[in-house]
């Protein structure tokens, strides 16, 4: 078996397909012009290991995806987190696997069900963890399939998955596991930057006045990152900047409005089209600073709780916090490293470290207390009053009324879009969405009107049968159909002469 590579310069730079058929002697992988290419692998990747020799498959630490041939058989390697992932399909003797969801649709030419509403639902049971997300993501022409952390091995007739290696390492103490955290970054700063590689990576990392971000930035600064993003305010209009941490650790931090991202023209599409979600739209406004960057973050931070509700390997969390950047790291040509994944298998014994004795001089106690990094950022000179006071978020919530939903020229395309739909709602014996959000709009206004009487009446109102349905009032209607919009558009940018795809560059 061997490789075909068939560069497409107007694809996403990241972007990979391969194309596997059943008794064919080579993979046939279409790819964008960041795709590395070897006789032997493809990547775009990082990970703790020497770049030339390519075994990114034989360890479980891998920022980005990539495909490698050994014996006869290819494994397409995915991201060491549940922030990112593969996807692909079957269809007789062919498979394809892809690092792009909409990449796959885009060349396979299949539509997603417009009238579905469970794609928001689906793709959050990744926080379940890796035993209970769900699979299959619904089109009309049969189900494509997701892949979170596991790799995919194809041996000439079938595509398998297979689980990434567990290497052993000290995670008996703190210091074990703090040596153990910088020399994984040095050797992952090292691999990305390594002058064997036609387009190498140089570093960013994000920063804000929480726990897990000064962790990862105390962490990289030791393997020479020396640059921070930081966005000055979180969602309500809190002060979440991490510029003063900047100033203490010494390195130079780049400050973003929450909000800059909607200055971009359709700038939901590539962050809607990751999960149904999108949280992560806020990263929109740092596009200057993000092409050919490995950009560290915090995500799945909760590892470092002193109390975590699960403590097996299955990677479960509160929230699909990351997700959103996997379309929007392809198209703009970064990795995406959540650190606290590393070794995030092994949980149990890292809890075991947050609630040892030497940890007690960290443990300040409360429902916001992470003795590990508390005692990694204090010891690199941040004191203790400056950050993680309270826990905040800069996450973008479409579905929240108190904030703007899409952008002007969005929602208008959005708006028709749906509307041109709205035959196929009426053929399924059911209310096109428009009508709904009118619905839902009218409840919300009078529900408004309500909360400004005496809370007396409001008291006797709420009693009254059926008032429930005026006064709760749960998730835009709207909301839930922004994914197979979002995809229809994505896929534009696969397509080299549509105006949408290169206004959307």
């Amino acid at each position: 078996m061997r490789f075909r590579f068939d560069p497409v310069p107007h694809w996403p730079p990241n972007a990979w397909l391969a194309r596997c058929e059943t008794g064919a002697d080579e993979v046939v992988v279409r790819h964008g012009n960041r795709v590395e290419t070897t006789d032997d692998w493809f990547c775009e990747a990082a990970w703790p290991g020497p770049y030339e020799q390519g075994d990114f498959d034989r360890t479980d630490i891998v920022a980005g995806t990539g495909g490698r041939l050994r014996d006869g058989a290819v494994t397409f390697v995915s991201p060491d987190s549940t922030v990112d992932r593969l996807q692909f399909s079957r269809a007789e003797n062919i498979v394809h696997v892809s690092n792009s969801l909409v990449c796959l649709i885009a060349n396979l030419d299949i539509e997603l069900d417009p009238c579905y509403p469970g794609y928001y639902a689906d793709f959050r049971t990744i926080t379940a963890g890796l035993d209970a997300y769900k699979r299959p993501v619904r089109t009309l022409r049969g189900d494509l399939q997701l892949c979170y952390f596991d790799n995919l091995v194809w041996d000439g007739t079938s595509l398998e998955p297979v689980g990434k290696p567990l290497p052993v390492r000290d995670l008996s103490s703190f210091e074990g596991y703090r040596t153990f955290l910088l020399a994984t970054m040095a050797a992952l700063v090292e691999n990305g930057k390594s002058p064997a590689r036609k387009a190498p990576y140089r570093t960013i990392g994000t920063l804000s006045s929480g726990y897990d971000s000064p962790t990862v930035a105390v962490v990289a600064k030791a393997a020479g990152n020396e640059e921070v993003i930081t966005f000055a305010n979180a969602r309500g209009g809190a002060d979440d900047s991490g510029e003063p941490v900047a100033d203490k650790l010494g390195l130079r931090c780049i400050t973003l409005e929450r909000a800059a991202w909607r200055g971009n023209p359709f700038p939901e599409i590539p962050f809607l089209a990751a999960n149904a979600y999108g949280e992560e739209m806020h990263f929109g406004g740092a596009a200057p600073y993000l092409p050919g960057r490995i950009l560290f973050t915090g995500q799945y931070g909760m590892v470092w709780d002193k109390t975590v509700p699960s403590l097996g390997p299955e990677m479960a969390r509160p929230d699909p916090g990351g997700l959103g950047l996997t379309e929007y790291r392809l198209w703009t040509g970064f990795l995406q490293c959540a650190v606290p994944y590393w070794a995030a298998r092994e949980l149990r014994r890292i809890n075991a470290i947050s609630n040892a004795d030497e940890m007690r001089p960290w443990d300040v106690g409360g429902d916001y207390n992470r003795p590990i990094c508390r005692r990694i950022v204090e010891e690199a000179g941040v004191p203790r009053g400056m950050f993680a006071r309270e826990k905040r978020a800069t996450a973008v919530v479409l579905w929240d009324r108190r904030e703007p939903f899409l952008t002007d020229r969005s929602l208008e395309d959005y708006r028709d879009w749906l509307h041109r739909l709205s035959w196929r709602f009426l053929r399924q014996g059911r209310l096109p969405p428009l009508y709904l959000d009118r619905v839902s709009t009218a409840r919300l206004a009078l529900k408004r009107q309500v909360e400004r009487l005496p809370s007396g009446i409001v008291s006797r109102l709420a009693d009254l049968p059926g008032a429930w349905r005026v006064l709760s009032i749960k998730t835009p209607p709207l909301f839930y159909f922004l994914f197979p919009w979002a995809i229809q558009r994505a896929v534009e940018r696969y397509h080299e002469a549509s105006p949408a795809a290169s206004e959307a560059r």
